[in-house]
């Protein structure tokens, strides 16, 4: 068995076991805060390992293998944040919401310079090495579809937060940054996974496609989390977990795909 199928259906126990915590909450809010707080260290550390094995099989230092490096940093840097997290929270028995932001929170947001640095560059090669760049109308597209979830994010959700006298500015700069920082990761996945997939091959888009999917998790999580925790109303047990241990699995699957591919290229030259 492969182990990117190994990884697929890990993912998919992990998630199943996840739901069925969250939603009959058996074991009590003890058990609710260790699967809250450590199971995404676990889909955190899974993505940085297999990150790393894809960017192990890069034999030339050039563009494509800095940006997986890159990306590796940027998920090494939330695996931090995430359990720095829980050791906040579990260890210390810190109330996350009272002590927002948290110095994970700023982990959190340094880990996001390298994953954009890393599509940004990968973007970079793909043009200055002539890649085709695909039909001016689907970028179109995909500036219209994106300008209207920005414009309703903005309205509302971030106006309010900005608007809200009761949020002191620190707390106003970081529910922002996490939204905002999302939709910088997003916009360029989903650039490569459309350029690669003009390669005529699924194996080459193939780990775009699971990049762009788990930062859009993220996104999703995030915006969810920016209103909750604003509101008060997050806590152990949120069903947006969820899609943050989903995305770094997305991410780990994406790794996954990243090195076979590799493998493959590898094997290919050697002979």
């Amino acid at each position: 068995m492969k182990k990117t199928t190994q990884l697929w259906i890990f993912t998919a126990l992990i998630m199943l076991f996840n739901l069925f915590i969250f939603l009959t909450k058996v074991g009590g809010e003890r058990l609710l805060l260790y699967v809250s707080d450590l199971l995404p260290v676990l889909c955190a550390i899974v993505a940085f390992i297999y990150l790393f094995k894809a960017y192990q099989q890069f034999k030339e230092f050039d563009f494509a293998k800095t940006s997986w490096l890159l990306t590796f940093i940027g998920v090494g840097l939330f695996f931090v944040a995430e359990s720095i997290y829980a050791l906040l929270e579990i260890g210390l028995g810190n109330d996350m919401n009272e002590n927002f932001p948290s110095i994970a929170d700023y982990v959190w947001c340094v880990g996001y310079i390298p994953l954009f640095s890393g599509m940004a560059l990968m973007f970079y090669g793909y043009k200055k090495g002539g890649f085709p760049m695909g039909n001016t109308k689907v970028y179109g597209f995909l500036s219209v579809v994106i300008a209207i979830i920005a414009f309703a994010v903005i309205v509302f959700l971030l106006i309010p937060i900005i608007k809200d006298d009761e949020t002191d500015l620190l707390s106003k700069v970081f529910y922002l940054y996490y939204p905002v920082g999302d939709v910088l990761l997003v916009i360029p996945a989903l650039i490569l996974m459309y350029i690669t997939s003009l390669f005529g091959r699924s194996t080459i888009s193939m780990p775009w496609r699971l990049l762009a999917l788990g930062y859009i998790c993220f996104t999703v999580a995030d915006l969810l989390y920016s209103y909750l925790s604003w509101q008060d109303l997050y806590g152990s047990g949120n069903l947006i977990d969820l899609a943050w241990n989903f995305g770094y699995l997305s991410i780990a699957l994406a790794g996954s795909y990243q090195m076979e591919l590799m493998k493959s290229l590898n094997e290919r030259v050697d002979l």
